[in-house]
């Protein structure tokens, strides 16, 4: 299998790496800017043109105001393509990206990375148990990386609408949005306050680059007691009870559901998540 990477930026050589870590060899990537390979742990075959590479599938990891015209081109030859999201703020653009590769027999994989978290696959299950919960808070507060081409909504709140609507299975009858600066040199809003009400549960969104820290609590509210994730150390808890969660990285879940058996079903159910998810972002 040849493997096409475009783009190697932060999440490119994330992208690089796990794909060695999985045993990926033949990988070509395209980058225009100058690679310092003793950076990377292995060199590769290198292209500064998208359209000159030769590859059975691709992974598309560019600023989102690229995705579009990149993966038309690979999907419209009937190569599979897996995008980092988020795949599109233009709803349509996703629905024709979808038809596209409908029409070529080509697959179409956005990397909605938490839906393949072992903590958020142990949580729905618990859901599908007990019931949805009254609230979801959700905190998403980093120290960086700053993006340039997105605000904090569509990089980082985009993770937890897409767990919300995971877990849920619905979409929210309400929306709200706050997006503002906390740093006077960011050039997008780097914070982002949202309010999704679904039918039975409110899910609150806090995300920001603009920390000098990392928080990624998170608190269910159920009728028979809290349940909260920190996702910085994999932990769930029930109260004061350790809940047991399978070990695995999701980013590996994810390349090999991607290249190892992604079916029709599934894109099916990932086009309804990311049209969705991306509806949602818009407000």
């Amino acid at each position: 299998m040849k493997i096409g990477l475009v783009g190697l930026g932060y999440w490119g050589k994330i992208i690089l790496r796990n794909l060695r870590e999985l045993g990926y060899k033949d990988i070509t990537v395209c980058e225009q800017q100058p690679v310092d390979w003793s950076q990377i742990g292995s060199k590769y075959r290198l292209v500064k043109d998208y359209k000159k590479l030769d590859c059975d599938v691709v992974f598309v990891v560019v600023p989102a105001k690229l995705h579009y015209n990149i993966c038309e081109h690979f999907l419209s030859s009937g190569i599979d393509v897996f995008c980092e999201k988020p795949l599109e703020p233009d709803v349509s653009k996703c629905e024709k990206l979808y038809k596209i590769a409908e029409d070529s027999g080509a697959k179409l994989f956005v990397d909605w990375l938490f839906t393949y978290n072992p903590a958020v696959i142990k949580i729905k299950s618990l859901i599908q148990q007990w019931g949805a919960p009254q609230n979801i808070i959700t905190n998403r507060m980093n120290f960086g990386p700053v993006r340039h081409d997105v605000g904090a909504r569509w990089d980082l709140a985009s993770h937890d609408v897409s767990i919300g609507c995971y877990l849920l299975d619905e979409k929210p009858e309400e929306v709200k949005w706050m997006d503002f600066k906390r740093l006077k040199e960011s050039d997008q809003d780097d914070s982002v306050i949202g309010v999704l009400n679904f039918s039975k549960t409110t899910l609150q969104i806090n995300a920001s680059w603009a920390y000098g820290m990392k928080n990624r609590m998170c608190i269910f509210e159920f009728d028979n007691g809290f349940l909260y994730w920190d996702d910085t150390t994999t932990t769930l808890l029930y109260g004061n009870d350790i809940l047991q969660v399978d070990k695995f990285s999701p980013l590996h879940s994810s390349i090999n559901t991607f290249l190892n058996g992604f079916n029709k079903e599934e894109q099916e159910e990932q086009k309804r998540l990311t049209i969705m998810t991306t509806e949602i972002l818009n407000g």
